[in-house]
């Protein structure tokens, strides 16, 4: 079982290889779609969380949830694949948040859910909501209810203004009276004594579920600061948030940092091999602290009933409507592309493509995308595309389309109309109808001439029909029988295989160190007698006696385990005696340092000798 975790990495890459190797059509999978409420039965001050699954299919497009009284938050995807017996299966889930507006007895409707162009429904699901504060919690470790608190951990939770010494952290939202749904503006400071060691391990986060983060920096803004005459340095994020339902919250936040402080304890060995990093990160050790901002409660209301429009979809903000199309010249039963640009500030999410105006009689449409959403130098837009096709012959203009939102400041809802835009339509191909013409007398033909037909108007003529194929080939070839892909792959299977062998070398090294260590030791040795050797051979006898004491003190060092330049000449003669060559020579080595004498070539000749000898065995 030793090389349990290989194998496992082994069949992991190979995974992911095996769908190149194989026709997709040997990876196809029936589809399904499946809806789960959990808990079917909540309050009203709680959530349930609503996951769709769609089993047989990597991607799809599913429609928002649907229900009487209730609202669906998107807390985003999860794409997972599965290989069993060299079978592959892919599934998709779909999670949201469930809240109710109201107690009762709600049903969300089937959800529609398009995959590879082709549609599939999910079933109703039934749930029951009572009053707020009813106790109708789900069991710990269920989906929805309130956030369980967090077992206790080795981490220290600070307050600001419990953390003084290490620093603190400030949540500045914009306001803090918004709508439920509405998007908040805010800026978290986090501030760190200088020269405090400080790592930042996680982006701030929200401590409830009575708000969704919507968006956050990924990288804060790093820069310096002076408070009461103390230098901080200071990090910045900018985000933006939205409250879940109406009342009044804290709105917290808290961050993971870890905290270098001394340690007495020594590290056994170095994961760098190196002496300097052991004495550079042995003397330290990591705390782990949890800072958090100060409360501040938020007030929630609720989007005002009267005067809500029908296709109120749930925006707001502040938002500007674009409309134009294309071709603008076509006939009965041509296609033509609405192009729709909603720009502003607000919550994007929850905005829907606006609402065509034409009539049924005039016009046939088609669904709108989903949106495209971009963001250029501080400028959000969302772009929408529908195909509109008009079945009448006197229509001259492209209705209006609608967009409708909600603006927190005038606390009013907003309708946007774009203009009328101009059409010029023609007749359709093959309808029009000839005007009757007087006939001219038929001329009498001669034998033999041929009859003159007219040529056809080129705007009437249908497209001629393609009688020759284009270009073929002999046979299809599946990619993992081309000669490049199967080179590609010997050559990644090698690197692979490399890769292993020095992951496998390294940890034989790592799992004894002293050997390691010693095999520093006899380098080190060696390089310290050839500068020895150097030093006698150019008769600098000072030099050579240097060498030759750092010679023993590193030889017994790592044999007494004690640091080397802290053994002298008297360990040696406690420790081997005083008729010891070695204790002579070091005693030699210690009286030239500090007193500049001098050896014969002759004795650095016999202490050479000596050295080599008691160092080999």
């Amino acid at each position: 079982m030793k090389n349990a975790p290989y194998h496992i990495l082994f069949l992991s890459i190979l995974s992911l290889l095996l769908p190149a190797l194989f026709p997709s059509g040997l990876l196809a999978a029936n589809i399904s779609v499946q809806a789960q409420l959990q808990p079917t039965r909540f309050a009203m001050d709680q959530n349930a969380r609503l996951t769709l699954t769609v089993t047989g299919a990597s991607s799809a497009e599913p429609e928002e949830p649907r229900g009487d009284e209730l609202r669906f938050f998107s807390l985003g995807q999860s794409t997972r694949v599965q290989w069993i017996n060299g079978t592959s299966s892919s599934s998709v889930a779909y999670t949201y948040r469930v809240q109710a507006t109201r107690p009762g007895a709600h049903t969300i409707a089937p959800i529609a859910v398009t995959v590879d162009g082709k549609t599939y429904k999910t079933k109703a699901i039934n749930c029951t909501v009572s009053p707020a504060g009813a106790g109708s919690n789900p069991p710990s470790g269920q989906p929805g209810g309130r956030a369980a608190q967090p077992p206790p951990s080795a981490s220290t939770r600070l307050r600001s203004g419990k953390a003084d010494q290490i620093g603190f952290m400030r949540l500045l939202p914009k306001k803090e009276t918004v709508y439920a749904g509405e998007l908040i503006p805010f800026t978290i400071k986090a501030y760190f004594h200088q020269g405090m060691r400080v790592t930042i391990k996680s982006n701030p986060r929200l401590t409830n579920d009575n708000f969704v983060l919507e968006s956050m920096d990924d990288k804060p803004v790093q820069s310096e600061e002076m408070i009461g005459g103390v230098p901080y340095t200071l990090l910045t994020w900018h985000g933006s948030l939205s409250a879940v339902k109406q009342g009044i919250f804290p709105l917290e936040m808290e961050m993971d940092t870890s905290l270098l402080v001394r340690s007495r304890r020594q590290r056994p060995f170095s994961m760098f091999d190196d002496p300097f990093f052991d004495d550079f990160f042995g003397g330290y050790t990591q705390k782990d602290i949890t800072l958090l901002s100060p409360k501040k409660d938020i007030t929630v209301n609720d989007l005002p009933r009267q005067g809500k429009p029908v296709q109120f979809s749930g925006a707001i903000g502040s938002f500007s409507l674009a409309v134009n199309a294309r071709p603008l010249t076509v006939a009965p039963g041509d296609p033509i592309t609405l192009h729709m640009i909603v720009q502003g500030n607000g919550n994007f999410d929850r905005v829907k493509a606006p609402v065509f105006t034409g009539t049924r009689q005039n016009w046939k449409t088609y669904p709108p995308s989903a949106g495209k959403l971009t963001g250029d130098q501080g400028i959000v837009k969302k772009e929408f595309e529908q195909a509109i096709i008009p079945t009448n012959g006197n229509i001259r203009q492209i209705p209006a389309v609608e967009f409708t939102y909600f603006d927190p400041d005038s606390q009013k809802y907003i309708r946007l109309h774009s203009n009328p835009i101009d059409l010029t339509m023609q007749a359709a191909a093959g309808s029009r109808t000839a005007q009757p013409q007087a006939q001219a007398p038929r001329p009498q033909l001669e034998k033999g001439q041929a009859t003159q037909t007219p040529d056809s108007s080129p705007a009437a003529a249908l497209a001629p029909i393609h009688t020759r194929f284009g270009r073929g080939v002999t046979a299809l070839q599946p990619l993992y029988r081309k000669r490049w892909f199967q080179l590609f792959m010997v050559v990644n299977i090698l690197v692979f295989l490399t890769a292993l062998a020095l992951l496998q070398r390294r940890r034989q090294r790592l799992a004894h160190p002293e050997r390691i260590r010693k095999k520093q030791i006899i380098r080190q040795i060696d390089q310290l007698l050839a500068q020895a050797k150097q030093a006698m051979q150019e008769k600098d006898s000072h030099r050579f006696l240097i060498r030759c004491r750092k010679i023993l003190q590193v030889q017994f060092g790592f044999a007494w385990k004690v640091e080397p330049r802290a053994i002298s000449a008297a360990d040696l003669e406690h420790r081997l005696g005083k008729d010891s060559p070695l204790t002579e020579i070091l005693k030699k080595s210690e009286h030239a340092a500090y007193s500049g004498e001098t050896i014969s070539d002759q004795e650095m000749q016999d202490i050479y000798r000596t050295l080599q000898e008691e160092v080999k065995q």
